[in-house]
């Protein structure tokens, strides 16, 4: 190991964290899933392998963790987007109007959590539910947050809801790569946003 390598390696945990996830996102960019290994990572990053460990343990809170920091990243802005709207498909064609947006301007960053939660969790339960998870609660927050402000009251439990908008959102996500110029796109998203709508309101 380098002087350089050595310096780093004992940096504390939460300073450390940001960098091995973008080492991680670089390994799943040139060599796939199959090839994030944490030794991979470590590699990538200048760090002796047990700095990976000291920070995630195993290669399955890697994986959560890169996910998690998509969600802390997206969630946000999406949600903030919605929370602008004082009709109910309005704020969720903004909601989801900033979700399409983020997918077409960082399209590589997407495919690669895509890969990531579609390959590393395939036949991993636990993780699986891990992801649905995050996503799941931060939607069905904003969707409280929003109708307890305008005095909403929806036809179906909030959990219902949430899992309605992210199959929504996830489906356009999709068809958005495909779609250079957006036109099917928007005309799918504005088609299924006013018939959610419509369902969700009592």
């Amino acid at each position: 190991m380098t002087q350089d390598q050595q310096t780093r390696s004992y940096r504390p945990r939460g300073e450390r964290r940001d960098e091995l996830l973008d080492a991680a996102a670089l390994v799943v960019r040139d060599h796939g899933v199959t090839g994030l290994t944490t030794r991979a990572v470590a590699e990538r990053a200048g760090v002796a392998h047990g700095v990976v460990h000291y920070v995630f343990g195993a290669r399955w809170n890697l994986v959560v963790a890169l996910l998690e920091r998509q969600a802390r990243d997206v969630l946000p802005r999406v949600l903030a987007a919605a929370d602008a709207r004082h009709d109910l498909a309005d704020a969720i064609d903004a909601g989801v109007a900033a979700y399409l947006d983020l997918v077409r301007r960082e399209p590589e960053r997407f495919r690669l959590l895509e890969a990531v939660s579609g390959t590393a969790l395939d036949g991993d339960d636990a993780l699986v539910a891990a992801e649905r998870a995050l996503w799941r609660d931060g939607v069905a927050a904003g969707i409280t947050r929003w109708t307890a402000r305008h005095g909403v009251e929806l036809a179906e439990p909030t959990a219902v809801a949430a899992d309605a908008v992210l199959a929504l959102v996830d489906g356009l996500g999709r068809a958005a790569w495909s779609d250079p110029d957006g036109t099917s796109t928007d005309r799918a998203r504005a088609v299924l946003v006013r018939g959610l709508a419509h369902a969700l309101i009592r």
